[in-house]
């Protein structure tokens, strides 16, 4: 078994590129933040900012699956932006 396995991406149809650079352009602006496992630390999810409401959250660390109120986790002492293709810490 110790053949490298090759995993094939199927091509993407022009509609779903489509929506993937409108979702693309529509986050320019918006700003990032983490949301860590409030039992281990390790981080689960980046969220926009922008996403209200509740998810489910799994930690691929201590296992912990459970419910977030997004807006509990927000952090008032830094942002992060969004360029496309990097993340920045930028102090207020």
């Amino acid at each position: 078994m110790n053949a490298v396995r090759a995993y094939h991406q199927s091509a993407v149809s022009e509609e779903n590129l489509h929506k993937l650079r409108l979702s693309r352009s529509e986050t320019e602006g918006l700003c990032l933040r983490d949301i860590h496992c409030p039992y281990c630390g390790y981080l689960v999810e980046r969220v926009f900012s922008d996403i209200t409401g509740h998810k489910m959250v799994f930690c691929k660390k201590c296992k912990e699956e459970y419910p977030v109120n997004l807006g509990y986790f927000r952090r008032a002492s830094y942002q992060k932006k969004y360029d496309g293709f990097h993340f920045h810490r930028q102090h207020r």
